[in-house]
């Protein structure tokens, strides 16, 4: 143990750790305040490898910036060993006591003795010990089975003596099964729990050899306060012997579960074996079907007994841990219940206490699959079934299944631009320092989507491509300059030595020459009508030569793309193919999985891409139409209009309308003109006019 002093810790703190087969424990066992002792800067100075009290425990003396001086002596510490026996050792709800018939009673006997270092170290110690029944049932709320016969309690405190190390005292006491208990089945546990009450006076000739007290000892925190033990009941339902021979049988089949729903399918089975196809399912479940049915019907004595503390205990590989359970049926009543460890490797299902004669009960163990991986070729299950009944049959069942892992993965390709030209004059291949000096830039670039199983864990995944090099007499056609990726871990594509093979520098402009590329290709597109127009597609079955590069998908979790950047070699088409009016070179690619893994299905992806070429050609370009041409043009657009025109006359599109509907017409008088004058701002002396309008009906006009 060692101790560390803090003396700017608010008044200052000393702190205790106690030491260990593995070292210091970080967590200290103790601290020392220097508040309790009103003194500043407490811990300032600590000294030690001193036993003042002669107890052979090390005392240490703790100074600070004042005048005082704390002293802490260690107080011993000692282990006291419990034990429990209880006569008899079952409960017989059938057997009464001789001396009392309307109860059932049973002895309890607790015995302690302490230890401690060093050997010669023994101060009587007194102890309080407590005896509690079924505290399970009491912090639940319900009532004890059991009370102490002296006590009328399922507990009581008393005390002993402990005379030295080694000195082993015992204490009995009765405990009485109360009257018409329901639970007959689960056990009743009994505990004793001990605490150090003090010392007893010791002799005066040792006290006055002694100038300092005795400490009282304290327990020894790394051993438990209490002991417990548990009786069991003799078990009803299992014949005139009192035994229970059970007959417990187990089934089970794989299942496929439908999304969140409790909904299974049973796997497939092909050569006698279940076979497990994953795709993007998250779990899968496991069937169990258990009875407890007599083996045979002509002596259903035989077996075929209660089963009591029956349950299921299933271990699991690596590559599976339990989620979940659903009980589907049982009879004649529903009981199941499952729990698992905590890294979900096993999981433990009770049947019932007691799985009774004709009883069966089917659920299913849900299983996550997140662990499964290019090397799970088998899932294996452990199952066994235990019982405290007699079974003459317990041997652990495997359940086994195959595995194929299915890919799920969408693989598509395309070529920026989607087109090019070619012309200029004829380079050498040793005129080659830049890839600018080879020719235009062609970008392919393949997307693979994963609608399955992140390939974190596999890797095993590949893309390969044909890649075109050359034309068939050995010319380059596409250079390969370099390979990137998106969404992968680092890519390293095979071979290695076909990615730029003349090491000619990269460009750093390539984005702008592309862009100017496509500019002249758009105006270089006009070609004559009436030419006839030749054109040759480059293919790696036909025509040219192409080598298999194979870039491996590795950490690929949705999506990811391999961009295969090139430059097409212009000198090849000048030479080759200028008389062309245009060329197209087809790029495929496909993911694989190698052959050793044989438990991964693929469905074969494959991507081909097209990429159109075009010569510069401007004279052909601009080629201009012929003057008959022209001329058959007008004379046929004039044909067409003057036969258009007859027809709408033939049609009396040109005839006026004339309309015979009623039509009013007015006849007005006219008012003659005079001159008035307004006499004063008034009219009233003015004359009115009479005037009128005839309006005549029925008259029609053209």
């Amino acid at each position: 143990d060692i101790a560390v002093g803090a003396p700017y810790d608010g008044f200052g703190k000393v702190y205790i750790y106690h030491g260990s087969k593995n070292g210091i424990n970080t967590k200290p066992a103790q601290i020392l305040d220097g508040e309790t002792t009103d003194t500043n800067f407490f811990g300032y100075s600590i000294a030690g490898n001193m036993d003042l009290d002669k107890n052979s425990y090390p005392d240490i003396a703790v100074g600070s910036l004042s005048d005082s001086v704390s002293v802490f002596r260690s107080r011993p510490v000692i282990s006291i060993k419990r034990s429990i026996t209880v006569q008899p050792d079952r409960i017989d709800l059938k057997k009464k006591n001789p001396e009392d018939p309307s109860e059932i009673w049973m002895d309890v006997k607790a015995c302690f003795q302490y230890t401690a270092n060093p050997s010669d170290l023994n101060p009587r110690i007194k102890i309080n010990y407590t005896f509690e029944a079924e505290n399970e049932r009491r912090q639940l709320g319900l009532p004890s089975r059991v009370r102490f016969k002296d006590h009328l309690s399922d507990q009581f405190t008393a005390s002993t003596t402990l005379r030295g190390q080694n000195s082993r005292e015992c204490v009995t006491t009765k405990l009485v099964l109360q009257e018409k208990i329901k639970d007959k089945l689960r056990p009743i546990p009994i505990s004793v729990g001990v605490k150090i009450a003090g010392l007893e006076s010791s002799s005066p000739s040792m006290r006055k050899e002694r100038a300092l007290p005795d400490l009282i000892p304290i327990l020894n925190s790394n051993e438990s306060e209490t002991k417990t033990t548990k009786v069991e009941f003799l078990k009803e339902g299992c014949g005139e012997d009192n035994e229970c021979h059970s007959n417990l049988k187990l089934q089970y089949r794989f299942c496929t579960r439908e999304g969140n729903e409790d909904r299974f399918t049973y796997l497939p089975i092909e050569n006698g074996m279940p076979v497990l196809v994953l795709k993007d399912q998250k779990d899968i479940a496991l069937e169990i079907t258990v009875t407890n049915n007599p083996s045979d019907a002509k002596n259903p004595q035989k077996d075929g007994e209660d089963a009591y503390e029956a349950k299921l205990i299933a271990t699991f590989p690596d590559s599976l841990t339990y989620s979940a359970f659903r009980e589907m049926r049982g009879y004649p009543e529903k009981q199941l219940t499952c729990g698992a460890n905590q890294n979900g490797s096993q999981a433990e299902c009770e049947l019932g206490n007691p799985f009774k004669r004709n009883s069966n009960v089917t659920f299913y163990l849900i299983l996550s699959t997140t662990k499964v991986n290019v090397d799970t070729t088998d899932l294996d299950i452990n199952l066994k079934l235990e019982t405290t009944s007699t079974q003459v049959n317990s041997t652990p069942i495997t359940a086994s299944a195959k595995v194929v892992l299915e890919l799920l993965l969408s693989l598509t390709g395309v070529a920026k631009p989607s087109q090019v030209y070619f012309g200029g004059n004829v380079v050498g291949e040793s005129a080659m320092k830049s890839e600018d000096h080879i020719g235009n830039l062609i970008e392919y670039e393949f997307r693979v989507t994963n609608l399955g199983r992140p390939l974190k864990t596999f890797g095993t995944a590949s893309l390969d491509i044909q890649w075109p090099k050359e034309i068939s007499n050995g010319k380059w056609l596409l250079y390969l300059m370099k390979i990137d990726s998106k969404g992968l871990e680092e890519v390293s594509c095979q071979p290695e030595n076909e990615i730029n093979s003349l090491h000619v520098a990269e460009s750093h402009n390539s984005r702008r020459k592309r862009e100017v590329a496509e500019k002249q290709l758009t105006d270089s597109k006009s070609f004559s009508l009436f030419s006839e127009r030749k054109y040759k597609t480059l293919d790696c079955n036909v025509n040219a030569r192409c080598v298999d590069i194979k870039c491996p998908l590795k950490g690929l979790d949705s999506k990811a793309s391999i961009v295969l950047r090139s430059r097409l070699w212009n000198s090849t088409f000048l030479e080759e193919y200028s008389k062309m009016n245009y060329l197209d070179i087809l790029v495929r690619a496909s993911i694989s999985v190698p052959a050793a893994a044989k438990n991964v299905k693929l469905t074969n992806e494959v991507a081909q891409v097209q990429f159109f070429f075009f010569p510069a050609k401007p004279v052909a370009l601009y080629t201009g139409v012929p003057w008959w041409i022209i001329s058959v043009a007008i004379f046929a657009g004039i044909l067409m209009l003057a036969l258009l025109v007859f027809l709408l006359w033939k049609c009396g599109f040109f005839q006026r309308s004339r309309y015979e509907d009623s039509v009013p017409r007015y006849h007005a008088v006219r008012i003659r003109k005079e001159e008035r004058e307004i006499k004063d701002g008034k009219w009233k002396d003015l004359e009115t006019k009479q005037w009128f309008t005839k309006w005549n009906e029925n008259e029609s006009y053209s």
